[in-house]
């Protein structure tokens, strides 16, 4: 069967068609002649009966004779008791095996002699001279011809309605299957567009205006051409970013390492030229992470699930790491970093959030990251007390993260774009050394929203920035 994998969809589909049509029309053949041949069994047997009516009254009434048969092609006689033939229109081969008819029963039967098939029926008649018996016998030759040539004609017609039945389904399967030649065309133009670079970024395969499995499928494929092309966007972005975010520190880290080669000589500006190398080289790395981590990001949704008693978890270990963040650097201002969450209100046990506890943790450090950096870039006495606090509360189908600082806030012109990647604003939230190079926040928005959920940012009324991420529950 291999060969007929190799034939086009419209060839099978048409053979399949004649083989399907082939079994149906030898079959509809073989019931109707059965029927037909039933048929004309049934009425030879009430002519046979209709045959013996009136000779078996005549002998009943009259058994000395005269016995007057009628013609017209029926074949009677009348036997007595010994199985003498009194009176015959038999054929001389059925006189001849006249005890053999009688020995056939009142029931119609059928006998083959010298090649001739008789219907025969046998009708015995009591009478004053004894038990006499009426043969009636018909000839089958007529039937079995009437059967052959029904045969015949039933052959040819479905021969006819075979090759009919394969043409219209050759036509009907090229109709069917011209869609999917248009699309094919449709896909070729665009992946030539595409490679060129002269595609139209909007073009799509037509979806027809029938619900039908050739929509669906030009559905299917229009989502997977958004996604492929959504993919090598992020592509060309990560890699424009890149080349635009890693320009600058890599001539800093050039420079640099000529600074050091100048300074060969003197050994305390050649440690301070290699530590500052370093610094530049942690910053790359850590920007490459970043950007190779928000890629994996927007590659997909997440596939993990964390329950309510992991987030409090994460919550609690990442406050621990923002106060040690805060305590590593003694001349730094003071921050107090605290959390809070409800411990009596709990979601669902089935209920869980569409992310991994890594990348939960991952939220709260770069949220409360930001924020004890926004605080330390402030000026010195702009606030009483410098304090950054989170929150975890359950709604009816969310859990809310809040992260609030009391550091000087956003522009309020830069909050609709500082979940975009390498967006910075002016004063204290941009970070000049370390930091996630404008990343942060996106990494937030970008995990935020692969488990179905947004980041808002707004300005306190009482000063600082708030930062609410909500996280939709999913069942287990």
């Amino acid at each position: 069967m291999t060969w007929l994998r190799r034939l086009s969809i419209t060839a099978r589909i048409t053979i399949g068609s004649l083989v399907v049509a082939t079994l149906f029309g030898l079959v509809a053949v073989v019931v109707i002649r059965v029927g037909v041949a039933s048929i004309l069994h049934n009425a030879t047997n009430t002519l046979l009966n209709n045959d013996v009516t009136a000779p078996a009254a005549s002998v009943e009434s009259n058994p000395a004779g005269p016995f007057d048969l009628p013609g017209g092609g029926q074949e009677l006689a009348v036997v007595d008791a010994d199985g003498d033939i009194l009176a015959s229109t038999l054929p001389e081969s059925l006189e001849d095996r006249i005890p053999r008819l009688l020995a056939l029963g009142p029931s119609p039967s059928t006998i083959s002699i010298n090649g001739n098939t008789y219907d025969v029926l046998v009708r015995s008649v009591q009478t004053t001279a004894g038990e006499m018996h009426v043969i009636a016998a018909r000839n089958d030759e007529t039937t079995s011809l009437i059967l052959d040539r029904l045969t015949l004609a039933l052959l040819v017609g479905a021969l006819v309605l075979i090759l009919g039945f394969g043409a219209a389904s050759w036509l009907l399967a090229r109709t069917a299957l011209r869609p999917v030649s248009r699309m094919r065309e449709q896909a070729d133009r665009i992946a030539g567009s595409e490679r060129s670079g002269s595609g139209d970024p909007e073009g799509l395969l037509t979806v027809g205006p029938a619900q039908d499995e050739l929509s669906e499928l030009a559905t299917t494929l229009n989502d997977l051409i958004r996604r492929l092309r959504a993919s090598a966007d992020r592509e060309r972005q990560m890699v424009s970013d890149a080349s635009h975010e890693l320009r600058t520190p890599l001539a800093v880290l050039r420079g640099q390492l000529e600074l050091a080669e100048l300074d060969a000589g003197d050994a305390d500006a050649l440690l301070d030229d290699i530590r500052s190398s370093h610094s530049t080289a942690l910053r790359l790395g850590q920007l490459a992470n970043n950007l190779l981590e928000l890629s994996r990001i927007e590659a997909g949704p997440s596939s993990g699930r964390i329950d309510w008693r992991t987030l409090v978890d994460e919550l609690t270990d990442a406050i621990d790491r923002a106060r040690l963040l805060v305590s590593s650097d003694e001349d730094a201002r003071p921050i107090s970093v605290d959390f809070d969450y409800d411990p009596k209100r709990r979601p669902d046990p089935e209920s869980r959030v569409a992310l991994s506890p890594t990348d939960f943790g991952r939220i709260l450090d770069n949220l409360l990251g930001n924020a004890i950096t926004a605080i330390r870039g402030q000026k010195e006495g702009a606030g009483a007390e410098d304090v950054v606090s989170a929150s975890l509360h359950v709604e009816a189908r969310s859990v809310v993260l809040t992260v609030h600082d009391s550091g000087p806030g956003m522009p309020e012109e830069f909050i609709p774009v500082a979940l975009d990647r390498f967006t910075r604003a002016d004063g204290a939230r941009t970070s000049t050394s370390g930091g996630s190079g404008g990343l942060g926040l996106a990494i937030v928005a970008a995990l935020a929203g692969a488990a179905g959920g947004d980041v808002r940012l707004a300005n306190a009324p009482s000063g600082g920035l708030v930062a609410t991420v909500r996280l939709p529950l999913v069942r287990a």
